[in-house]
């Protein structure tokens, strides 16, 4: 049994024969073509990679947006951390401000021109490391 063939089913063969044609030549037969057709070959390809670069903006645009989305996705889910995790976080925050790091204590006031963390933003790096802890439990990766 064969299946019927629409006029819809030629048109976009002959679309794809096209298609193919034209990313088989070479840029000279491609040049030629233009030429031909009473086109400058210079001004298709500067509106060719003109379209290219709006193209690679909107993708762009389109990809921060998403990354946006799922940030914020990210960030209104609730950090489902047990009483045991956070003072396990707390523990480590504590090291981290007196940290055998170079300066750490420094580094977390910097932002607040070293006049000490605010309760909010204590509580707020405490939400980032069991958020953080978390991600780290859903997807161990080995150490490499």
């Amino acid at each position: 049994m064969t299946t019927r063939r629409t006029s819809q089913d030629e048109l976009y063969k002959l679309d794809q024969e096209i298609d193919e044609s034209i990313l088989a030549a070479s840029s000279e037969e491609l040049r030629e073509e233009l030429a031909a057709l009473g086109m400058d070959p210079d001004a298709v390809v500067s509106e060719m990679d003109a379209a290219t670069a709006r193209a690679k903006i909107v993708a762009a645009k389109t990809n921060l947006e998403r990354a946006k989305q799922a940030v914020l996705a990210f960030k209104a889910k609730p950090a489902s951390v047990s009483s045991g995790d956070r003072d396990a976080v707390r523990r480590k925050l504590a090291e981290m401000r007196t940290g055998d790091g170079k300066n750490a204590s420094d580094m977390m006031m910097a932002a607040r021109k070293g006049q000490g963390l605010s309760d909010s933003d204590e509580q707020g790096i405490l939400d980032d490391l069991a958020q953080l802890a978390a991600l780290e439990a859903e997807d161990p990766q080995e150490d490499e």
